[in-house]
C-alpha cells in the first residue's frame, strides 16, 4: 500500500505567471518520483506539487485536494496510467491530463483525443515536462479566461459536434468496421464527399492518376486527416448560413482555411503533418462562430475594422475582449479535438514565448494563416489582416525559416490554380 505524499512549496508564489500551479505526478517507480521532486522543487519553487505512486492514492488525492494537472506514468500494476486519466476525465475534467509513456506512439495521441492532453516520452527530460506543464496551464487560462466564458454564453447556441462526424469517429474506433463502411459514410453527405475527392486529386498528394473512388480517396488521405476534412466540412455549412451577409464570404474563408491547412502540413515533418492540416483547417472557425451567433457584435467589429483600418485581432479585443481563435479553440476542446491542434488555433493570431516553434502547432498555424492571407481571396474586404510576428519568430530562432515558408506558400498556390 502506497500513501500519497504532498509537497508544499514555500516562499513568493505571486509573481510568477503559474503561481501555486498544484500538479500531481503518479508513478509506481519511487526513484522517478524521487527524481522529479528534487528537480522540480529547484526549478519551480512556486508549484505546489504532490506525488503518488499508484492510482488509488492519486485518486485520493483528486478527490481531497484536487490539482491542475496531474502528471501519470502509463505502465503501473492495477489500474494502469490510461485507465486512471479515464477516471481524471469524468470525475475532475478541468485537470489537465499528461501522460508518461516509454511506447509513445502518434497513433496513440490520436485515439486518445480528449483522454490524454499530452504524451511525453520516457525517459523525459525536467525541463520538457516543465514545458509540458506551462503550456498546459497556459492553454487553460486561455479557455478559462472569464471574458471568453462570458462571450460564449451570450452566443444563442454553440455549434454542436456534426452527426456525419460523430458517426466517422465511431466507426474508426470499432474494429468491426472497414473501409467499405467509412467510405459509406462519406459518401452520404455529397458536400463531404466533393471535398475527399477535391482533396485526394490535388497536387498536395501528387497521386499517379486522378480517382472518383471514395474508398480509393479515403485510403490515401487516411482517417486522421479524414476526420479533420469532415468536421471542417461540416462545420463551415452549419455556420456559413447564419455568417452570410454580414461583410463576410465563407467561401473565401473556407480557402483560406485549405490553403492554410496545405501550407501548414508542409512546414512540418511527415509525422506531424496530420496535425498540423488539421490546425490550418480549423483555425478561421471561430470567425463563423462570431459571425453567426453573434451578428451585431460582429457586424460592429467589421465596420470598425475597415473604418480604423485596423486588424480583426485588434478591434475583437476591443469590442468582446477576446479574439475568433479563442473563441474556436472553445468550440474545438468541447468537441474534443487534440490539445496540440487546440493550442495551435488559440494562439495563431498570437503567439506566445509558452508555445515555441519546436514544442507545438502554434508557430506553424501562425505563420500559415498569415501566408494564406497573403494569396487566398480576402474573406473581408478592405479589412486588414493580423501581419506575421516577426518579433517572435526572431526569439524562437526560426525568422530565418520565412522566405523558404513563403515560396513555398507560393508553390502551393501555383498548385491550386
Amino acid at each position: 500500500m502506497v500513501a500519497t505524499v504532498a509537497d508544499r512549496a514555500l516562499g513568493e508564489s505571486t509573481a510568477d505567471r503559474f503561481a501555486m500551479t498544484h500538479v500531481l505526478f503518479v508513478d509506481d517507480d519511487e526513484r522517478v518520483l524521487r527524481d522529479i521532486r528534487r528537480t522540480m522543487r529547484s526549478s519551480h519553487p512556486e508549484w505546489e506539487m504532490s506525488f503518488a505512486a499508484d492510482s488509488e492514492s492519486a485518486l485520493e488525492h483528486l478527490e481531497t485536494a484536487g490539482a491542475d494537472v496531474i502528471v501519470s506514468d502509463a505502465q503501473m500494476p492495477g489500474v494502469d496510467g490510461l485507465a486512471l486519466l479515464q477516471l481524471v476525465r469524468m470525475r475532475h475534467p478541468e485537470t489537465a491530463r499528461i501522460m508518461l509513456t516509454a511506447q509513445v506512439k502518434k497513433d496513440q495521441t490520436y485515439e486518445a483525443v480528449g483522454l490524454v492532453h499530452q504524451f511525453l516520452a520516457k525517459p523525459c527530460p525536467p525541463d520538457e515536462i516543465q514545458a509540458a506543464i506551462d503550456r498546459a496551464m497556459h492553454l487553460r487560462a486561455l479557455l478559462d479566461d472569464p471574458t471568453l466564458r462570458s462571450v460564449v454564453a451570450r452566443m444563442r447556441a454553440l455549434p454542436s459536434q456534426p452527426d456525419v462526424y460523430t458517426r466517422l469517429m465511431r466507426a474508426v474506433r470499432s474494429e468491426d468496421v472497414g473501409m467499405e463502411d467509412i467510405a459509406s459514410i462519406v459518401e452520404e453527405t455529397p458536400s463531404v464527399a466533393a471535398r475527399v475527392l477535391q482533396l485526394v486529386n490535388s497536387a498536395f498528394f501528387g497521386l499517379p492518376r486522378p480517382t472518383a473512388s471514395i474508398k480509393e480517396a479515403v485510403v490515401f488521405i487516411g482517417t486522421k486527416t479524414l476526420r479533420t476534412l469532415v468536421l471542417s466540412v461540416e462545420a463551415f455549412r452549419d455556420l456559413e448560413l447564419g455568417a452570410s451577409g454580414n461583410g463576410l464570404d465563407p467561401a473565401a474563408l473556407q480557402e483560406h482555411a485549405v490553403t492554410s491547412a496545405r501550407i501548414a502540413a508542409e512546414m512540418v515533418p511527415v509525422a506531424d503533418r496530420e496535425a498540423a492540416y488539421a490546425a490550418g483547417l480549423l483555425h478561421s472557425i471561430g470567425v463563423l462562430v462570431l459571425a453567426s451567433q453573434l451578428s451585431d457584435d460582429w457586424q460592429r467589429i467589421v465596420d470598425e475594422a475597415r473604418s480604423q483600418q485596423r486588424s480583426l485581432l485588434e478591434v475583437e479585443k476591443l469590442v468582446l475582449g477576446v479574439d475568433h481563435g479563442q473563441v474556436a479553440a472553445a468550440l474545438l476542446s468541447l468537441w474534443g479535438l487534440p490539445h496540440d491542434v487546440i493550442e495551435g488555433v488559440a494562439q495563431h493570431l498570437h503567439p506566445s514565448p509558452v508555445t515555441g516553434f519546436g514544442g507545438s502547432l502554434v508557430a506553424v498555424t501562425h505563420v500559415a494563416s498569415r501566408l494564406a492571407d497573403e494569396i487566398s481571396p480576402a474573406y473581408l474586404i478592405d479589412v486588414p489582416g493580423t501581419p506575421i510576428d516577426h518579433e517572435y519568430l526572431r526569439a524562437d530562432g526560426v525568422a530565418e525559416s520565412l522566405d523558404d515558408w513563403r515560396y513555398l506558400a507560393e508553390q502551393i498556390a501555383d498548385g491550386l490554380d
